[in-house]
């Protein structure tokens, strides 16, 4: 079973004019940066990896689940309404990444079962990874 996770990737119109820019594909539009200066220090796009185990260097191993962007509710220019989902396996813990707002991201960790979404803390992490080891 599977349970669907959906994220909004705020400032999306941001990433796809990097991204360009670094292909070589776009030159530098100032009305493109201001929308990395409203997204403030943390730029980081949402995300969702499923744990797989503890990793010396970062803690927690990790396995990054690729999402299928839908732009059917998006804005004339991208910034907002454009919406990542991710397919989640049944009886495993994520860690999330997601934008919140402009400004704000929130890292948490969830767990799938029955294809529920339930959110749980890192200790409660911790204690799963030692069951499962």
């Amino acid at each position: 079973m599977w349970a669907v996770l959906k994220l909004e990737i705020i400032g999306d119109n941001y990433y796809a004019y990097l991204a360009a820019k670094k292909r070589g594909e776009a030159k530098t539009s100032h009305s493109a940066e201001r929308y990395g200066e409203l997204l403030g220090r943390d730029k980081s796009r949402p995300w969702v990896a499923r744990i797989t185990g503890r990793d010396p260097k970062y803690g927690l191993a990790r396995e990054f689940v690729k999402g299928q962007k839908d732009y059917s509710q998006a804005n004339s220019v991208g910034s907002r309404g454009v919406y990542e989902y991710f397919a989640l396996k049944d009886g495993s813990i994520y860690e999330v990444n997601a934008r919140e707002t402009w400004k704000r991201t929130r890292r948490y960790f969830i767990r799938v079962e029955n294809t529920e979404i339930t959110e749980i803390s890192k200790e409660e992490v911790g204690r799963w990874l030692e069951n499962a080891i």
